[in-house]
């Protein structure tokens, strides 16, 4: 123990030990040069970003957040346990061999050289051991999570084939030649400099306190029998490679997928969580959405550098799934080679491919098809998905903006804009005929506008007009009269909500309807607002210039159950339940349906793809509208061969929201499920399990 003292005492080390004063200015004056080559490139980037609109994004919640994210890794391990433990060893082991080369540069040249303050130096003594031991287990540990990685890359999983969805032929060697070149020449700097370490201690004959560094010791070990003049030949030879590929990766930095070390720290810290759920005005109403490059934001731009290329939103996309021409993976890099090109950027291993545009091209159908646009479901499944904050979904729905105001609409919800502007709602339906449904109940629910009530039940198009949808809503009204709700709707009175006209693009059809609607709740005389439609419920709650308090109807049920207003009887068997993209991700809820299955008996068997991670069902963004005759597989007929899958003793596939209704109930009998599975509403549920009729 008091050896060891006093090798603390005197533990330290040469940095240039061997190395004449040519040899060491050598070395600075190519330091300089790399350091110039790393600011230039840096430069141009940051001059792309400012030549973006400007984008209020600065919030210091979300920036502490953020640093959590960064620090933990979590979004990185939030789909993949194993790839985040291993890149949090990789992040953590890049940031304390960076701060450790930072530390020696402050020591050595700034107080030791430029300052001549040798008594203020500190890198010596125990600073210095454990410095050392720092150094090295967390240089193993960067080592071991990059093996880790290399080993999944080797794997090849679909996700990381860059082959675009779309059909275009183009020259995506780089990427992968990218990727490796990142990969190899991080593994390499660990294992140089490991061997570094090995032979200076062997040739600086083993100083005791150099015991607590790890790695090198044991290297040390190994490279013994060079004696300590191979040692040191060894580590002259080996301090130079270590040291060029250094300055090799520095300058590397800027000009390849190694800038995502800065840019993505960047790009979480001013992610906003909600982007998708509540979407920006339109500026200039004469020339809505984003024409050419000039209109993006500056976060766009930062968007498109951020992606890492990890094809997690790939995977997710229903669309791509579908055989749609959209992969939000392509749609960002495609952005990124235009911006790139726009802005004078060139990667080492040049563009996946050459955008041959000018400035002033419409981005929106020449860069981006337009096909590849209108096939986005905003399911938000990418956003969600995607572990360095990018907002997919709002850059789509500013192209289809563009498209909408050129007139390039696809027939289908060119026709369902018109029946919204004539009549407030897409089936084409006179306003009068909107609580036609009601005329099957026992019971009048209240005029709103007229009658003074609790909640205003917000019914929405699918539930008022579409014969699927409204036996649900005749459902839901019995259960919250016999529950001793009090409710009213608006009757003719309501018009379309208009979330999915605003996410096809059509924005000033957006603010007819919301602005008549909020004209017509200024009539009523309400407390709180439910719907049973969730995306009404989301652009209700985020979008309308309202402080109403907008719930979900599972969560009415959820309290009237749990508080004992209705009385359920119990039935046997097995559900599996289909979170809906607009209550899931978009409004965070999943857990009041799943209590509403379990209260009726039912076991509660979670497919693979649920909550967060839920799938599509291919309404939402309006495709509800438009023709999907042209898919491989419909995204709601994947999802009913996924809930089949999970064994014969599921028999309900249960929903929450009428777009899920109409479009399973479809698909469970175009897939041939009819007889295996029953697509049922919650609130049938309910029903049932009070006049104990076993479903099914």
């Amino acid at each position: 123990m008091g050896g060891m003292l006093f090798a603390a005492e005197t533990a330290g080390r040469e940095v240039f030990l061997g190395f004449n004063t040519a040899v060491i200015i050598l070395f600075y004056v190519l330091t300089t040069v790399t350091v110039g080559i790393f600011l230039w490139g840096f430069y141009r980037r940051i001059r792309k970003y400012t030549r973006g609109r400007q984008s209020a994004r600065l919030n210091w919640g979300r920036f502490i957040r953020a640093l959590g994210d960064i620090s933990s890794n979590r979004t990185i391990a939030k789909r993949n346990r194993v790839v985040g433990v291993a890149h949090f060893f990789v992040f953590w082991g890049f940031m304390v061999l960076l701060i450790g080369t930072t530390i020696i540069a402050i020591d050595e040249d700034i107080i030791g050289f430029i300052l001549d303050k040798p008594e203020w130096q500190f890198w010596h003594g125990a600073f210095y051991v454990g410095y050392a031991f720092a150094m090295d287990v967390f240089g193993i540990g960067f080592i071991v999570g990059l093996i880790v990685l290399a080993r999944i890359r080797r794997s090849e999983p679909p996700k990381l084939d860059y082959t675009r969805v779309d059909g275009v032929e183009a020259d995506r060697k780089g990427y992968s030649l990218d990727d490796r070149a990142f990969l190899l020449i991080l593994v390499f700097l660990g294992i140089t400099g490991f061997l570094l370490e090995g032979f200076r201690i062997a040739a600086t004959d083993y100083p005791d306190f150099e015991v607590v560094s790890i790695g090198g010791y044991v290297i040390a070990l190994l490279t013994g029998p060079l004696g300590e003049q191979g040692n040191d030949i060894a580590r002259m030879i080996t301090w130079w490679v270590h040291g060029l590929a250094a300055l090799t990766f520095v300058a590397y930095l800027p000009y390849s997928k190694g800038m995502h070390v800065i840019n993505d720290a960047a790009n979480l810290a001013f992610t906003e969580p909600r982007s998708s759920a509540v979407l920006p005005p339109v500026e200039d109403p004469t020339s809505p959405g984003y024409s050419t490059l000039a209109d993006f934001t500056w976060k766009d731009l930062l968007d498109f550098d951020a992606c890492t290329k990890c094809g997690r939103c790939h995977e997710v996309c229903p669309a791509r799934a579908s055989g749609s021409p959209l992969s939000p993976r392509d749609l960002i890099l495609d952005l990124r080679e235009y911006a790139d090109a726009r802005s004078g950027i060139k990667m080492w291993y040049g563009p996946g491919a050459t955008p041959g545009h000018a400035e002033d091209t419409e981005v929106a159908g020449t860069v981006i098809a337009t096909d590849t646009l209108w096939a986005c479901t905003t399911c938000m499944a990418c956003v969600e998905a995607c572990p360095v904050g990018i907002e997919h979904v709002p850059t789509i729905i500013q192209l289809r903006r563009r498209l909408v105001d050129t007139g390039d609409v696809e027939p289908g919800l060119q026709k369902a804009f018109q029946a919204l502007a004539r009549g407030g709602n897409s089936f084409g339906k006179s306003a009068k005929q909107r609580a036609r449904w009601t005329k099957g109940l026992d019971f009048k629910i209240k005029d709103a506008r007229s009658e003074s009530v609790d909640y205003l039940w917000f019914v929405g198009d699918h539930g008022s007009f579409d014969p699927r949808a409204t036996e649900v809503s005749r459902t839901v009204a019995k259960l919250m009269h016999d529950g001793g709700i009090d409710f009213g709707i608006l009757y003719d009175g309501e018009r379309n909500a208009g979330n999915d006209v605003r996410r096809a693009g059509e924005e000033g059809l957006f603010e007819m309807l919301r602005d008549a609607n909020v004209e017509t709740f200024e009539t009523a005389s309400y407390q709180r607002m439910f719907t049973t439609d969730p995306h009404s419920l989301n652009t209700l709650r985020g979008e309308y210039p309202t402080d109403d308090d907008v719930l979900h109807y599972t969560a009415i049920l959820d309290e009237l159950v749990s508080g004992g207003k209705i009385t359920l009887n119990q039935f046997e068997g097995q559900a599996t339940y289909h979170d809906p993209c607009y209550l899931g991700r978009y409004q965070d809820e999943y857990e009041a349906p799943r209590r509403l299955i379990r209260a009726v008996g039912l076991d509660v068997v979670e497919m693979g793809r649920c909550r967060e991670n839920s799938f599509c069902c291919g309404a939402g963004g309006g495709r509800i509208w438009m023709d999907d005759s042209d898919l491989d597989e419909r995204p709601a007929e994947n999802r009913i061969r996924e809930a089949v899958a999970l064994g014969s003793d599921v028999r309900y596939f249960v929903v929450s929201c009428p777009k899920d209704m109409i479009m399973y109930s479809d698909a469970v009998k175009t897939t041939g499920n009819e007889e295996q599975l029953e697509v049922v509403d919650i609130a049938q549920l309910i029903e049932r399990a009070v006049e104990a009729v076993p479903v099914g």
